[in-house]
């Protein structure tokens, strides 16, 4: 049930990221003067089996305005570029709470 129930957030949370995460891509490209701020974040990783540490790689990857460009060889740590953001550290505090909390529980 628990699993369950964190396989369900987990696309919840993810839809919800995508449509709010598209909406921003579109506004900066659409913007005549578009003033992004990029940033490459490392983002510390508590999953520990590979198949979990993937699947959070996956989805931030797969959310408008982020890519995974790395994974650590001891899987401990993943590097995204991220186009926009005022702070790297609460960007990578973002991925954590919306999708590795929740990869967490599918990982038990």
């Amino acid at each position: 049930m628990r699993r369950l129930r964190a396989i369900i957030v987990l696309a919840a949370v993810f839809l919800w990221d995508l449509v709010a995460a598209s909406i921003s891509v579109a506004r900066i490209v659409l913007s005549p003067r578009p003033a992004t701020r990029p940033a490459i974040v490392a983002v510390p990783v508590s999953v520990r089996k590979p198949w979990a540490v993937a699947l959070f790689a996956y989805f931030t990857s797969l959310t408008p305005g982020s890519t995974c460009l790395h994974v650590s060889k001891d899987l401990r740590t993943i590097y995204l570029h991220v186009l926009d953001t005022d702070d790297p550290q609460q960007s990578a505090e973002h991925f954590k709470r919306h999708y590795e909390r929740w990869i967490l529980e599918l990982e038990r």
